[in-house]
């Protein structure tokens, strides 16, 4: 009888799951947060958070889909700078099988604000014990790459938007016997619906060297943390990301290696954390519209102050965002700059 309880409620849990996503995808996101990933509960049922936010944008970037970047009138300049108001809701939600053992999830995973990736996840969580927790979903949308120019090289005209569709999978291990450890992969498949990069330029360039700047593939994405707490209140998490970018067109193939240190510190009913990384990335062949390499740098700090119980409201939360970053490619077509502020009240249930 028990097993079969346990079977209906994951099956009712999975339904739920799905409609939540659907939910999800259309507020999912006009801005960046993190939601932390909880331990799993100690009982079966559900529970999570919902995340209202407000803030501002500002960027640079040739490449971003946005009606002030439309049209370009030079591909040896960063394009003009962007701000606007940004807002929106973000939750998560968890469903609690196996007490302390098994859950399922649904949300935007704790790597989104320090990892620009944008979407929404749904797996499971086991607790195997003496290893650590265990993490697998899927990744059905990523909302901040779901656009992009079908020919960003077009100048001095308008510039038509395509569709992508970016979604993957993701393997975690946290806690790895009993230690700080954690190590995580992700895996991505982008395609897009029109390919046309370096069609419309006036120089012209051969099918052979077209198919340099195709954009669709797959992406390998590794990350190892190492939590080190050094007082009750605060810690340290030195880690490294290694992505490795297999696109169909060599100029846009390559590696980004990025290690990076994070600082959190808990005092009382406040949370202060902070996030900067330094990274570095290369690719397989030149870019035939310059004849160079589009190797580069890239550097950013991501910062959040949260806290809790305001005017003494019980599971309720003041959150504040900061995030700066910063791209500098060895082709200055694809420099990027951008700073995000955002504040939110949320809610655990």
């Amino acid at each position: 009888m028990k097993r079969f309880e346990q079977t209906v409620a994951r099956s009712i849990a999975q339904t739920i799951t799905r409609v939540i996503t659907k939910a999800l995808l259309p507020l999912a996101l006009l801005t960046v947060t993190v939601v932390q990933a909880s331990p799993i509960a100690d009982e079966t049922g559900f529970s999570g958070e919902i995340q209202p936010l407000i803030g501002v944008m500002s960027s640079r970037s040739n490449l971003a889909v946005s009606s002030d970047q439309k049209r370009i009138d030079s591909l040896y300049s960063l394009s003009s700078r962007e701000t606007r108001p940004i807002g929106g809701v973000l939750g998560q939600i968890d469903y609690t099988i196996v007490p302390r053992e098994l859950s399922l999830y649904a949300g935007t995973p704790r790597s989104a604000l320090a990892d620009g990736e944008i979407g929404v996840e749904v797996g499971a969580r086991y607790l195997v014990g003496g290893v650590g927790l265990l993490t697998a979903g899927v990744i059905p949308v990523t909302v901040n790459d779901s656009e992009v120019w079908s020919d960003p090289f077009v100048v001095g005209t308008r510039r038509d938007a395509t569709d992508a569709d970016r979604r993957g999978l993701h393997l975690g291990l946290a806690g790895i016997a009993g230690t700080g450890l954690s190590v995580d992969y992700r895996l991505y498949r982008r395609d897009l619906d029109e390919e046309r990069s370096g069609q419309a330029l006036a120089l012209g360039l051969s099918p052979a060297e077209r198919r340099l700047l195709e954009r669709e593939g797959t992406e390998h994405r590794f990350d190892v943390n190492y939590r080190v707490a050094l007082t009750d209140g605060f810690s340290l998490t030195p880690g490294v990301q290694y992505r490795r970018l297999d696109a169909d067109g060599a100029a846009n193939r390559g590696w980004l290696l990025r290690p990076q240190l994070t600082a959190q510190y808990d005092i009382d009913r406040w949370s202060i954390s902070m996030t900067g990384y330094y990274g570095v990335d290369r690719y397989d062949a030149r870019q035939p519209i310059f004849d160079e390499y589009r190797d580069g740098k890239e550097m950013g700090l991501v910062a959040g102050v949260r806290y809790a119980e305001p005017f003494g409201w019980s599971n309720w939360s003041v959150d504040a965002y900061g995030v700066w970053s910063e791209r500098d490619s060895d082709i200055r077509f694809y420099d990027q700059q951008t700073g995000l502020f955002a504040v939110g009240l949320g809610y655990r249930f």
